[in-house]
């Protein structure tokens, strides 16, 4: 056979380039996000699955069908696959409480994302942890807006990086990460700088361009709008892969109970018109986020397509994972039979329900909290307490609990309900601080921060949310420590209280102020939250804690500036009718 002339080979190259720039470069985009340490399956409503369920097609998920799902598409495809993970593996379950970050190293290393961005969640141990971390993954964690220069440990750690550039097939592909800028108020005290997103990204991006990568990829955890937002005013930006708002997105009818934010994709459109995808794939290994898109060599998205794939018992997880799973699983199941106590009600830890009012679990959890401090000034025969006023913020409270059907608690439920290990403080503030604090958690309310908001032991408050910031609080009242009757006073500017606040309040977290700037007094109880609330639980053997009216909300335009606008064209009204009867 004669080998074909240098013509030939001429010709050839520019028909296949020319059939290349028709076709364009495709790869498939598979993502989850905010998975949360799930690493068994979980159930339809976000729970523990029961021994069995799981084989019954109750259950779904799990890193096992997550890192067999990935694999099986990366071995069969016939076009490049990228896997992205968007933040928050930390914190969970039971097997984050007990095993931390390094496992989680481990459980992402059998999936091998091509990246992972940063979430808020991974900074919850601190940046020693999360340093740990790094040292242990296999892939690159990108977050293009954090500013490492007074943290040198993560600053020198090569996995940690604003971007990165993964190859596939013929194509390079930009990765650009970003976090949530108020990080810093939700975890634990660090020297990182957080900056605004999209300036930060609009940096990077224009770096990658310049070293001649045209097709990049935001991949961040700052939630459903900030994505929208970055598809619409990054201009480099031509997919955006989200997190942290656990977002569901799906075209047509979904196979499941969740019901979608929006379509999957959801199409921005810059302000030149073209068209940028932004996907999130919901939360807890439930589904795996599924895209096909095309470019042409001029990095301009073509076509794309695709949809979550519910991650159901058609899957069959990793043998590998569940190898190693298997490997450290005898701590988990004894924590899951090692019953604690019984409730004969359901505790209510939504945070829907905890974030905006009032709810029975976190009532309960305040009210252990104050009852540890009970339990460790037992010996102090002044006065009942020290601290009568219990504070937790809805953001700590991660899961409800059912009576089922023997009401039993399990250690494990709790720590799925308290999974941050934070430890609980006394402190010591005026009533003009505690109020501050109060109307905090009010305006925090009012600006939808759910997390923020606290649920209550030793207080009764009245709210009227349509006052101004700093002015909602009606009415607070606080259970007096020395007395020998516990009864509930009017709170006193001057007056100091004692108060019980979990690590993360104590230290800031959500913009809190829990020291007294001029006579601080704090003291480390040296138990844990969730230890607290097993102790109260083992003492008190069945609880059945409901709605108190500890916060009240008060009718809307009392004592407000809209109350007399709505009654002036009433009085107005009444006139006129009067005039009318005295013609008549």
């Amino acid at each position: 056979m004669c080998a074909p002339s240098p013509q030939w080979m001429v010709i050839l190259s520019l028909v296949l380039f020319f059939l290349d720039g028709i076709s364009g470069f495709k790869f498939t985009l598979l993502h989850t996000n905010d998975m949360h340490s799930w690493y068994d399956p979980i159930s339809n409503n976000a729970e523990r699955c029961k021994a069995g369920e799981d084989e019954r097609g109750l259950c779904f998920g799990g890193f096992g069908r997550v890192a067999a799902v990935v694999a099986a598409a990366r071995n069969n495809a016939t076009d490049p696959v990228i896997y992205l993970n968007g933040g928050d593996s930390f914190q969970g379950t039971s097997w984050f409480s007990v095993y931390r970050g390094k496992m989680v190293a481990q459980m992402l290393n059998f999936l091998a994302p091509d990246a992972m961005t940063l979430g808020v969640h991974e900074l919850d141990d601190g940046t020693e942890a999360l340093a740990e971390f790094l040292n242990n993954i296999t892939f690159p964690v990108v977050s293009s807006n954090i500013n490492l220069i007074k943290e040198p440990k993560l600053a020198e750690n090569n996995k940690l990086v604003t971007s990165a550039v993964i190859t596939k097939g013929y194509r390079r592909i930009g990765i650009v990460g970003y976090i949530r800028p108020d990080t810093k108020e939700r975890t634990q005290p660090s020297n990182v700088i957080f900056k605004q997103e999209v300036p930060a990204i609009n940096k990077e991006t224009k770096e990658l361009k310049d070293q001649g990568i045209d097709i990049i990829i935001a991949l961040g955890h700052s939630g459903y709008e900030k994505d929208k937002e970055i598809a619409r005013r990054c201009p480099d930006v031509d997919i955006v892969v989200g997190g942290q708002s656990h977002t569901f997105l799906y075209s047509g009818k979904a196979p499941s109970k969740e019901i979608p934010v929006g379509p999957y994709p959801t199409i921005v459109m810059k302000p030149d018109g073209r068209k940028v995808p932004v996907v999130q794939a919901y939360a807890y290994t439930k589904y795996l986020g599924n895209l096909t898109l095309e470019f042409d060599n001029g990095g301009n998205l073509l076509s794309f397509k695709g949809s979550p794939i519910l991650l159901d018992q058609r899957f069959q997880p990793s043998r590998e994972v569940q190898d190693y799973l298997q490997l450290y699983r005898q701590v988990i199941d004894d924590m899951e039979r090692h019953v604690v106590g019984t409730t004969s009600v359901y505790l209510n830890g939504d945070r829907k329900s905890c974030g905006y009012d009032e709810c029975n679990f976190g009532n309960f959890i305040a009210d252990s909290f104050v009852y540890a401090r009970v339990v460790q000034t037992m010996a102090d025969r002044r006065s009942w307490t020290d601290a009568s006023i219990g504070l937790i913020n809805a953001g700590a409270i991660r899961a409800s609990i059912k009576p089922g059907e023997t009401g039993a608690i399990t250690e494990a439920d709790v720590v799925t309900v308290l999974p941050f290990s934070q430890e609980l403080y006394y402190t010591r503030i005026s009533g003009s601080q505690l109020m501050k604090a109060l109307e905090h958690s009010a305006h925090m309310r009012s600006k939808h921060m759910t997390s923020a908001y606290l649920q209550v032991s030793g207080l009764r408050l009245k709210f009227n949310h349509s006052l101004a910031k700093g002015e909602r609080i009606t009415e607070i009242r606080a259970l007096c420590s020395e007395c020998q009757i516990p009864h509930y006073e009017a709170v006193d500017t001057d007056r100091y209280y004692g108060v019980v606040v979990t690590s993360f309040l104590l230290n800031g977290g959500e913009g809190y102020s829990f020291i007294d700037p001029k006579r601080p007094e704090v003291e480390n109880m040296t138990i844990l939250d969730r230890m607290a609330v097993i102790q109260y639980l083992q003492e008190h053997k069945v609880v059945y804690p409901e709605r108190e009216e500890r916060q009240s909300v008060q009718q809307r335009y009392m004592a407000s500036s809209g109350y007399h606008m709505h009654l002036q064209p009433l009085l107005i009204l009444c006139f006129l009718y009067l005039c009318h009867r005295s013609l008549v």
